[in-house]
């Protein structure tokens, strides 16, 4: 995936909240109860490694001291959504045809070989704080051909909206933003978390806020060699994201917040 993309996306995100949070946000009233949520859902997301963990737990102890009440997700909880294959809905159960969606997913990720998925800065909507990832293409191609299989076997996908990102959400607020100018002047700034290559992807179904969750399947990705990749005119690597930019390029222009704020 095109990381200019990506970057126009997460910033749009930021830019079309930044009042939003400037007034303090809207709250989630339905964090008073996270641990025990049963909105449920089916969905193929990817955990996040330890030594990311590590790092996104610094970030998060900066946060405290700038936001102390927003509800910070434990390093457990940390993952990337692929996929909300049955959207979240109260008291949902895992459906009598299970076995069918984890055959599906399991066949879509056939040919699928691990990837990369960087991760720098953050973004931010009116209630929620999200580490910014950016995705080899085989993300995208499973995602695709994850849709379309789906469709084939007539089984429903209830995809919230067409999944383009690989962010990690980190928090989410509960009432009001304390210190909105100082959130912000903190998720503007520059920061590198690291990268992970991705070996394998889980099939779970779990509560909003992932504090509820049962694993139905683990997936491993194909290992198997590939034929060399080629560079194209664009300086994105067939197959894969290319290393050879200026880190978050594309967004310098969008540093400078307006100065009324």
């Amino acid at each position: 995936m095109d990381r200019l993309f990506l970057d126009n996306h997460y910033d749009s995100i930021l830019a079309a909240n930044r009042e939003k949070i400037m007034a303090g946000g809207i709250g989630d009233a339905l964090l008073e109860r996270a641990l025990t949520d049963s909105r449920m859902s089916l969905v193929v997301l990817i955990r996040i490694p330890l030594n990311l963990a590590e790092k996104i737990n610094s970030c998060i102890d900066d946060l405290r001291g700038i936001e102390p009440n927003l509800y910070y997700y434990p390093a457990k909880d940390f993952h990337i959504t692929v996929m909300d294959v049955l959207k979240g809905e109260e008291g949902r159960e895992i459906p009598q045809n299970i076995t069918e969606y984890i055959n599906c997913i399991e066949e879509c990720s056939k040919d699928i070989s691990p990837f990369r998925i960087e991760f720098d800065d953050l973004t931010a909507s009116d209630n929620a704080i999200l580490v910014r990832g950016y995705y080899d293409d085989q993300l995208m191609v499973f995602r695709q051909k994850l849709r379309d299989m789906l469709k084939q076997r007539g089984l429903p996908l209830e995809e919230r909206y067409k999944t383009i990102s690989s962010h990690v959400t980190i928090a989410r607020l509960h009432s009001k933003y304390q210190n909105p100018e100082g959130l912000l002047d903190y998720i503007e700034k520059p920061r590198s978390f690291g990268t992970m290559m991705v070996s394998n992807m889980e099939i779970s179904f779990h509560n909003w806020y992932d504090t509820r969750k049962e694993v139905l399947s683990a997936i491993e990705l194909d290992k198997r060699p590939r034929p060399l990749e080629t560079t194209s005119t664009s300086g994105v690597v067939c197959g894969h994201l290319s290393t050879n930019y200026p880190r978050g390029r594309g967004r310098q222009r969008s540093r400078q917040r307006p100065r009324s704020h």
